[in-house]
């Protein structure tokens, strides 16, 4: 109960923040956003697969392509509910930076990114300075690895072309490199994408392609002759 005294601007502020907490609430809940090449994904489907069997076995016939279709018909009403309740807070949400959604992992995914910097000093060869999980504790993979960095980068490694965000990470991480490791003249940094499938299935090592190459020189000392 409001306590004993309380003005119109107290109730207008207990109202605003409890609308704030509304909206982000909703913003966070994993409600379910699936789309076909998600449900058709070879991991995906064989859970589909999974799942169909086990209602079948229990009574409820249900074939796979039935079962897809639900789940996404669930999605797809899911994310116009989402859509039509939050639509007023997206300028607020855009402005303050205050959005609190998140991604519900439904299937791991098969497409894996590694995040590799390699380093080289003028007329050397390339060698590693941090490929995920390096295990090695030293600072670069500490910066890399904290949780906030990160996330930055965590879902980047399916895009053929860095993102601007990525390239400015990419210009971080190379900066660093450069003040703590004088002798290196070049850094690149990609990410590796290689497809993970189930060892029963596995005939081959995985194929294992670079995404989002860029490379950073070092800039000549301020007056020095290129």
């Amino acid at each position: 109960m409001p306590e004993p005294g309380w003005g119109l601007r107290d109730h207008l502020r207990a109202a605003a923040i409890g609308l704030v907490l509304l909206a982000q609430a909703l913003d966070a809940t994993p409600l379910p956003e699936l789309r076909e090449s998600h449900l058709r994904n070879p991991v995906a489907w064989d859970e589909i697969e999974r799942w169909s069997g086990l209602l079948t076995d229990a009574g409820l016939p249900t074939s796979p392509e039935e079962l897809l279709q639900f789940g996404l018909g669930l999605g797809e009403g899911s994310r116009a509910f989402r859509k039509h309740l939050l639509r007023p807070w997206w300028p607020f949400r855009r402005l303050t930076g205050t959005g609190q959604s998140w991604g519900l992992f439904a299937y791991p995914d098969p497409y894996a990114g590694r995040l590799t910097v390699n380093g080289r000093a003028a007329g050397g060869e390339w060698f590693e300075l941090y490929r995920a999980p390096t295990g090695r504790g030293d600072r670069l993979e500490a910066q890399l690895e904290y949780r906030r960095v990160r996330g930055v980068y965590d879902d980047a490694g399916d895009r053929p072309k860095p993102r601007k965000v990525q390239s400015r990470l990419n210009a971080w991480i190379a900066a660093e490199v450069f003040a703590h490791d004088p002798e290196l003249d070049e850094v690149e940094i990609y990410f590796e994408r290689a497809r993970v499938v189930r060892p029963d299935r596995r005939k081959r090592p995985p194929e294992v392609e670079e995404r989002a190459r860029e490379v950073f020189h070092r800039s000549p000392p301020a007056g020095a002759t290129p």
